[in-house]
């Protein structure tokens, strides 16, 4: 639990690739593996505060995003999330309404989001993200999937031979 962690006071300072500088607890940043190894794995670097690291691959507005779960999860962390969809519903493996309405958002933030938690490897996030993402997949046909992760069409060659090599796929 949150309450059971020791309390970090300290502010980390993190930039978007857009240049935006945010201000985050340390426990929130501690979420983030590549946070956490920039700022708090240096001992030698008694000027941790003042520094501020970058986050080349994540934009302002999904950063903010990023640090809104990393803040709420310290006080609230998230349910563990099983990795299988044998609930009838996205509600029903994320019972939090925060989680929920988290990941509510248009398509191409909520891949940004799946990306930011990847690179800046925040596992939580990194697993309602992608939950939310099979859940928009789930019951779709093949064309359609394609459309929403805008994957280009194959070329009758290509088909035939992704046909040959994973038959399974488009017995259905």
């Amino acid at each position: 639990m949150a309450s059971e962690q020791q309390t970090d006071d300290r502010i980390v300072k993190v930039r978007s690739s857009d240049g935006e500088v945010f201000e985050m607890n340390a426990n929130a940043a501690k979420l983030s593996k590549v946070i956490a190894a920039a700022v708090f794995d240096d001992d030698a670097d008694d000027d941790a505060d003042n520094e501020i690291v970058d986050i080349p691959k994540v934009k302002s507005e999904c950063l903010r995003k990023v640090i809104e779960f990393c803040e709420h999860y310290v006080k609230d962390p998230l349910n563990q999330i099983t990795h299988t969809m044998e609930a009838d519903s996205f509600d029903e493996i994320v019972t939090q309404e925060f989680y929920r309405d988290f990941v509510t958002v248009e398509q191409p933030l909520l891949f940004q989001l799946v990306q930011a938690a990847n690179f800046m490897n925040i596992q939580p996030l990194l697993d309602l993200a992608c939950l939310q993402v099979a859940n928009i997949l789930m019951g779709k046909s093949a064309e359609d999937i394609r459309s929403i992760l805008n994957i280009p069409k194959m070329t009758p060659e290509e088909e035939e031979k992704a046909r040959r090599e994973h038959r399974w796929i488009f017995e259905a």
